[in-house]
């Protein structure tokens, strides 16, 4: 395969490229006949970049970037062949978060590179303290412990038990739509018209295939909302207390959701905090096991003068040598499955990787700005939550029906 590969593969990456330079100098003189230039382009200025880029002809040939980039992208980009990676040895290759980047009709829009799954991190000795042996395994248990581990003097939070509630909670939007997964709905699926086309459908409320009485989003957005709600005994978070990540590292939030590679992080702000990490908990009752996840992936975009070389790049950037270098830079793991079974990894990160899932969010920029919109709605008394959700979920369905 390398024979046939030569010339300069241009990527693009939303990874800086200090951090991409070690392994892009390892990897260049082995490649010999080929090489990878690398260009590092911020997240929120992707999009446009490329666009500009494209249109004067000096585009990428690939892209490396978190997967909600790729699918904003996808209608630009050269899926990796089905004949050459079937759906099957696709799914049987990586983890089920990454099927989000495969079209049973095409292929695979890009390879994963790397996955970082979603998880409760919390402060043991806080947890204690208030004679809890163990961090929650379930919502209703999160909601359960909150008076206790919430301390208020003179109507100012000492204590919280976890950040969670109000726009500014760090991934409000990833954690209701992880919650919502876990009801047995997809946010967004691609269905097809009675011609047969595809179109992307905004089901996030559509009634649980587990339980059809309950409508998914309107019930996680009135269970995420009590934490931030002064008129509810669960009120344990304010936005006026400044960033939560802060809170936790100086031990003044018990509990926070985040993704597992923070975990090293707020390690190393205060060593002596006791931060120990868990899965995700879970909705009781459902026979789903599920998280939420950050992933990126490498793709190949349509317009590449070298496609040959960049379908080769692509492979060995996702393969097993190379993807968990990268993924380390982002905090994340490999996105191979066989990695849940490396003896000693992590047993929270082992279980948790192989039930990361995302959705379709192509218009991510919108629908958090939409979510910020509906929490603070909710909080404020605007719309009530049934109303407040409708409002979301219309505004989402104009997003993804615009032409």
């Amino acid at each position: 395969k390398a024979s046939t590969a030569q010339g300069d593969v241009v990527m693009w990456g939303t990874i800086p490229e200090t951090q991409m330079e070690k392994i892009i100098q390892e990897f260049n003189p082995e490649a010999r006949t080929y090489a990878v230039r690398y260009k590092y382009v911020p997240e929120k200025d992707f999009g446009q970049r490329l666009l500009e880029a494209l249109a004067s002809g000096t585009g990428p040939d690939t892209i490396l970037a978190p997967y909600q980039v790729i699918l904003s992208q996808a209608h630009r980009i050269n899926p990796f062949p089905i004949t050459s990676l079937g759906e099957k040895t696709f799914k049987d290759t990586y983890v089920d978060g990454a099927s989000i980047l495969y079209s049973p009709r095409e292929g695979a829009l890009a390879l994963p590179v790397s996955v970082e799954p979603m998880v409760l991190i919390y402060n043991r000795a806080m947890l204690s303290k208030r004679g809890f042996p163990s961090p929650p395994s379930s919502w209703d248990e999160v909601s359960a412990m909150t008076p206790a581990l919430t301390i208020r003097e003179n109507n100012q939070f000492v204590e919280s038990a976890i950040a969670l509630g109000t726009p500014d909670v760090p991934y409000a939007k990833d954690i209701i739509m992880a919650i919502v997964s876990q009801l047995g709905q997809t946010p967004v699926v691609t269905a097809y018209d009675q011609l047969g086309a595809p179109y992307l459908a905004v089901t996030a409320n559509d009634p649980s295939v587990v339980d059809p009485s309950v409508r998914p989003l309107t019930t996680v957005s009135r269970y995420f909302t009590q934490f931030g709600d002064a008129g509810q005994v669960t009120y344990t978070w304010s936005d006026s207390l400044g960033k939560a990540d802060d809170r936790f590292v100086a031990e003044r939030v018990a509990m926070y959701i985040g993704y597992a590679g923070e975990l090293s992080l707020f390690k190393s702000r205060n060593p002596r905090g006791e931060f120990e990490m868990t899965t995700l908990p879970q909705t009781k009752s459902y026979n789903t096991f599920s998280t939420g996840m950050r992933m990126y992936g490498i793709a190949v975009l349509r317009t590449s003068t070298n496609p040959t070389t960049a379908f080769t790049v692509q492979s060995q950037f996702s393969g097993g040598e190379i993807s968990p270098k990268i993924a380390a830079l982002v905090g994340g793991v490999t996105a191979l499955r066989s990695f849940a079974a490396t003896p000693g990894l992590d047993q929270v990160m082992a279980r948790s990787m192989l039930v990361a899932r995302g959705w379709y969010d192509s218009y991510q920029n919108d629908s958090t700005l939409y979510t910020s919109t509906m929490i603070s709605d909710i909080i404020n008394y605007r719309y009530g939550v049934v109303d407040a959700v409708s409002i979301y979920v219309s505004r989402l369905r104009d997003l993804y029906t615009r032409k």
